[in-house]
């Protein structure tokens, strides 16, 4: 199922008088009239006109607010109540009904927006004031409830009546105790720290502005043309701009919401977050604590802009966190880490070069290793006609020409985890692989399709070439590796890139900014990498289930589609051959102690996924320790296999730092990379006879 992931702020302000309303709760339904008078301005009503003028006229989409009122109407609702515990069924359909989309009046929405903004309010009240009530009575027998509730709610029907959403609450209550139980805590720890944590989460509640509904309801419809669309207050504008520039002292980690656990959305190449390798995409921040600290900060439920403001400090001091890893089995596991806060400059977004030797009975083999973390560019230095601006494809060339006078045999281009960056720079890197040649084909909304590429050159490098991705290698980085693959320069190895496709342009508003798409790339072949990504001819194991990330698990995301062909070269060096490497491979991959392992994992973390949580804190503590004493038996298995010490106990387990090389999964895909391309290199000097032998 999909998560709705809500980048821009879910809490909004109170009035004054908010403490004094109360619900009846004899009501099924709180009614809801359209006529409704709310307070919002002429400015909020122009500033969304001019939104949607630009997003129905310039948007790759080109499709009409009329067309996704609905859809925004929709999106607004998630955005409030994601898990959906506070709206009821009959006050839904009752704002999304159809009919509601046969005008496009701007004013007639913003005044849904806020009168359901009201009764999520009022609804708001109600939950706090039931859920610490209950949480002052809970006892131990309370724990131990013969009922479930669903992990995920996202996608669950709503409830029909107030009385259900009473008995959902009090649900919810006791999980959250159970949870805190489960992490060491005793009944009465657990029920102050659950305690502290819904006062301020009320807190935070009440100090919001009036404006954030505005700005929700701005977001709601421009992520109904897409998950790259984004309306940015002159706030948010500013943090864009910050991120941008790499200027910001943090971790160097972009944050997102389901309105109650701020998730790693992404690292920044070559941040104090990749660096550490303590923290991945979507794991969850729980807590945090300044390094002079011994007590970490609950933030759950808290909105992400004050979660953000704990997380930076000045360069060199310490963060605590305290995280959920996106491989815990259950809320309760956590982790706690430390990072060092920095700068995230230029130069650690750097190329660098590594060389490693294989033996194989053939001979020695020396392969060269490029990593890259970005496609990065100097663009100041340029501008300032600086001949020493730092780019990418400066760099990389550099590279290469010092692993060709340390006489490499074949080259690994690492673009694993580079989210993307310079078009131009992911050309140009292109041009030094393949010569001349369209790299990519661009069509905007008008239908105009430009071809990106050289005319004229020469291959700079044209040895055996290996490139290596995963996951989250996107955008930039899909297109040069698509190039590559559609070429048949160099073979492609790994798992299947996130599918980002799309090109987003940033236009100054009245007030704060747009981030829209405006174009879409398309590979030599016709084909967009839009959603499917590249396909690596070689899959690599890996534990991650590849299904719960990428461009395609996001909502409303663009399709992939096709357009003609551009005309390209072929350098037949891999398709012809790759049964055999593939069928090389696998048999190494068999052999493999760790590979084994790693297919061992999956499938044991596949065999423990449920869609329910038991409310019956015995049953939990039961599961939690047989699901520690599995993994570390699992754990300890290879170890032992592989002649290292074994764990003791599952905490250490938990604490260990680094692992030794034989355990390292980024350089044990290098090893792997680099036997492939040395498969390529002996399969071209095999006699023709051999190559052409049928059986």
């Amino acid at each position: 199922m999909n998560k709705l992931i809500v980048i821009t702020f879910l809490l909004f302000s109170l009035s004054s008088s908010a403490h004094s309303e109360r619900m009846d709760s004899k009501n099924d339904n709180l009614k809801i009239n359209l006529d409704y008078e709310i307070i919002h301005t002429q400015k909020d009503e122009s500033l969304l006109l001019e939104i949607i003028e630009i997003l129905e006229e310039q948007h790759f989409l080109e499709i009409s607010y009329q067309s996704i009122r609905l859809d925004s109407l929709e999106n607004f609702i998630k955005s409030l109540d994601p898990t959906r515990n506070i709206f009821l069924a009959d006050e839904v359909n009752k704002i999304t009904q159809p009919t509601l989309s046969l005008s496009k009046d701007i004013k007639k929405d913003l005044k849904i927006a806020y009168q359901l903004f009201d009764v999520y309010k009022k609804r708001y009240l109600s939950r706090y004031e039931l859920q610490t009530g209950f949480l002052s009575g809970i006892e131990i027998s309370d724990l131990e409830r013969k009922i479930k509730i669903l992990k995920d709610r996202t996608e669950t029907a709503r409830a029909v009546n107030v009385k259900e959403l009473n008995k959902l609450w009090e649900r919810i209550i006791i999980n959250d105790v159970i949870q805190l139980m489960l992490s060491g805590n005793e009944l009465e720890e657990a029920k102050v720290k659950l305690l502290k944590r819904i006062n301020n989460q009320l807190n935070f509640f009440k100090q919001t502005r009036d404006e954030d509904i505005f700005n929700i309801y701005a977001n709601s419809v421009t992520s109904s043309y897409g998950p790259h669309t984004n309306y940015m207050s002159p706030k948010r504008s500013e943090d864009f701009d910050i991120n941008m520039s790499l200027s910001l002292e943090g971790i160097g980690a972009l944050l997102s919401s389901d309105g109650m656990y701020t998730s790693i959305s992404s690292l920044v190449a070559g941040g104090p977050a990749e660096k550490s390798e303590t923290l991945k995409p979507n794991d969850k921040i729980v807590g945090i604590a300044q390094e002079d600290e011994n007590e970490l900060t609950d933030v759950i439920g808290w909105r992400i802009d004050d979660v953000v403001k704990l997380i930076r400090g000045p360069k060199g001091t310490k963060v605590k966190l305290e995280i959920i890893p996106s491989t815990s089995l259950d809320d309760s596991n956590t982790k706690k880490i430390e990072i060092v806060r920095g700068l995230v400059e230029l130069e650690d977004q750097a190329a660098e070069k590594d060389i490693i030797i294989i033996s194989r009975p053939s001979g020695e083999y020396k392969i060269g290793i490029i990593e890259l973390p970005a496609f990065y560019f100097d663009f100041e230095a340029y501008q300032k006609r600086d001949y020493n601006y730092r780019s990418s494809s400066k760099d990389v060339k550099k590279l290469i020409k010092e692993l060709k006078d340390e006489n490499v045999d074949g080259l690994i281009l690492d673009l694993r985890n580079n989210g993307g960056g310079s078009l131009y720079e992911a050309n140009a890197l292109a041009h030094l692989l393949l010569g001349r040649g369209t790299t990519v084909q661009i069509k905007n909304s008008e239908g105009v399709i430009q071809s990106l590429g050289e005319k004229w050159g020469y291959q700079f490098y044209d040895q055996p070439l290996a490139i290596l991705v995963n996951k989250f290698s996107a955008s930039a980085s899909e297109i040069l590796a698509g190039a590559v693959q559609d070429y048949d320069r160099g073979v492609i190895v790994g798992t299947q890139t996130f599918g980002k496709g799309t090109v987003q342009r940033v236009d100054q508003l009245s007030s704060g900014q747009i981030k829209f798409t405006e174009s879409k790339f398309y590979r030599v072949t016709g084909s967009s990498t839009q959603n499917m990504g590249v396909l690596p001819d070689i899959n690599l194991p890996t534990t991650m289930n590849l299904d719960k990330f990428g461009e395609s698990e996001l909502p409303k995301a663009l399709k992939h589609d096709k357009i003609p062909t551009s005309k390209y070269r072929n350098f037949s060096r891999i398709e012809k051959i790759k049964a055999e490497l593939k069928s090389l491979n696998s048999n190494r991959i068999d052999a493999s102690i760790f590979y084994n392992y790693l297919e061992e994992i999956k499938t044991w973390r596949k065999s423990q996924e449920s869609e329910w949580i038991d409310l019956s804190f015995s049953k939990r503590k039961e599961q939690k320790e047989r699901i520690e004493t599995e993994l570390l038996a699992l754990e300890n298995s290879l170890r032992s296999k592989l002649n290292l010490p074994i764990f003791p106990d599952y905490q250490s387990f938990l604490e260990r730092e680094e692992d030794p090389d034989e355990l390292n999964i980024k350089k044990k895909e290098i090893k792997e990379t680099a036997n492939i391309l040395i498969d390529i290199m002996e399969i071209s000097k095999a006699p023709l006879i051999a190559l052409n032998k049928t059986g």
